[in-house]
């Protein structure tokens, strides 16, 4: 890690403890995956937002085969997606990525259905967000910014969605029905009463 990436990951620690998130901080994906088993019982369910950083490394599965029950769309058999999204909502524990994390210690998440962001709301008691280095910008303009012109471009090509975005890789701020970006939300400080795990990996992962 250069001097300024510690820096920068410093100083995002500082700020999520004072704005009473959980920050841990992990050299790679490995140590991440033992962070989360150590922070997730074994008898929990398990609710996961759509997040490639958490499939990526495998964290369904690895879940699922130590004995947990897990919700998450396009890997729980025998539900619909409307019924997998509410019982995610009212698990023990939700897990996520975010779409950007300012140096300040702020949660940028753009969303179109929604049900991500309402689970990190007002869902699950404890909430754990696993994020890669890739996604700390400076400020919440960066983060908006990211999200529109390298997150959101991705998924509506990971979703076969026909979005400009999806053609030319920047935002158009299209319009409904193509647009999967229909709202903004910026977490300040984890809600009242809500656990919130933060998990940085120094690894460039998920979108």
């Amino acid at each position: 890690m250069n001097e300024k990436m510690k820096e920068k990951i410093d100083l995002l620690i500082k700020n999520l403890k004072r704005r009473t998130f959980l920050p841990h901080y992990c050299e790679n994906s490995q140590q991440a995956v033992q962070k989360i088993l150590e922070l997730i019982p074994e008898t929990a369910s398990v609710g996961i937002g759509g997040s490639m950083t958490l499939k990526d490394m495998d964290i369904p599965n690895i879940l699922k085969n130590r004995g947990n029950n897990v919700f998450s769309a396009g890997f729980t058999n025998n539900m619909t997606n409307e019924e997998i999204y509410k019982n995610a909502a009212f698990s023990d524990v939700y897990m996520t990525s975010v779409n950007a994390i300012t140096t300040d210690g702020e949660l940028i998440n753009i969303d179109g259905r929604g049900n991500r962001v309402a689970a990190i709301l007002y869902g699950p008691p404890v909430v754990i967000a696993v994020v890669g280095i890739n996604k700390l910008v400076d400020n919440q303009c960066d983060a908006i910014s990211r999200v529109r012109n390298i997150a959101s471009p991705q998924n509506c090509i990971r979703l076969n969605k026909n979005t400009p975005c999806s053609i030319t890789g920047k935002c158009h701020y299209c319009y409904p029905p193509q647009t999967i970006c229909r709202s903004t939300v910026i977490t300040h400080f984890p809600s009242s009463g809500k656990q919130f795990h933060i998990i940085i990996i120094n690894e460039k992962i998920g979108y």
